[in-house]
């Protein structure tokens, strides 16, 4: 029997060029616009639910930022329950967040590094079943302020905010949070709810970026139809070509 052929990683498959990579340097930039003067040092990125695209967004938005920030990125993956990360970014899952949280290595031992000088990676660790006492700790804020205190810019890969409690115990500790929507097929109460979550968790909604563009951008590009008050328009988003998990 052949051999399966191991999934290649996002730095083998990564076309500068393409029209992802292209709506990905928008997003930065429009982020970068969004954050205004106190900027952003800080910002986790998820999902109203599973399967919306929020590892993608969260992996090629800090891909773009290393390269075009010309600062150093440092990528974390916080989804304890389901992380994919590390095989977004073809590294090894243990030595990670968990194992930091738990007092087991030091944070430098747990940095990945990549391809791309300016990008680090800080995968899962070991997944856990229920994480949210971990999170809810002091160990959490001594992790983000560690890494603020090394990387010009940290991005928390999140898990969805309906489903887990997860991302409410990380939001507040960072600078600001994008919600990832796939359009089409995400309800507009759920998108509602989600983003209502994380306003009381008291974090900052910087934007959405919504997925799967192809035919419903008009329909979904609008804050006032998810009921935002905002007079700034919403991030640009990255087309999907096919629906990407996570």
């Amino acid at each position: 029997m052949a051999a399966i052929a191991a999934p290649k990683s996002i730095f083998e498959t990564f076309d500068a060029e393409s029209p992802m990579a292209t709506e990905f340097r928008r997003l930065f930039v429009r982020m970068k616009r969004l954050a205004g003067e106190q900027g952003v040092r800080s910002l986790m990125i998820t999902s109203s639910q599973r399967d919306e695209g929020k590892t993608t967004a969260a992996s090629h938005l800090a891909l773009t930022a290393a390269r075009y920030g010309n600062k150093p990125v440092v990528l974390v993956d916080f989804d304890l329950r389901r992380p994919r990360i590390h095989q977004v970014m073809g590294l090894p899952q243990k030595g990670g967040v968990a194992d930091v949280l738990r007092g087991q290595i030091p944070l430098e031992e747990a940095l990945k590094s990549t391809p791309l000088d300016n990008l680090t990676v800080l995968t899962s660790g070991r997944s856990m079943n229920s994480p949210s006492g971990l999170l809810d700790s002091p160990a959490t804020q001594a992790l983000l302020e560690g890494l603020r205190a090394r990387f010009d810019l940290v991005i928390v890969d999140a898990p969805p905010v309906i489903p887990v409690t997860d991302p409410m115990l990380i939001a507040p500790q960072v600078d600001a949070t994008l919600l990832v929507v796939m359009a089409g097929e995400v309800p507009r109460a759920v998108v509602k709810r989600a983003a209502g979550m994380i306003r009381d968790s008291g974090a900052r909604l910087l934007g959405v970026v919504v997925n799967n563009l192809d035919e419903v951008l008009p329909y979904y590009y609008d804050y006032t139809y998810y009921g935002y008050e905002s007079t700034s328009p919403p991030p640009a988003a990255p087309p999907a070509a096919g629906k990407e998990p996570r």
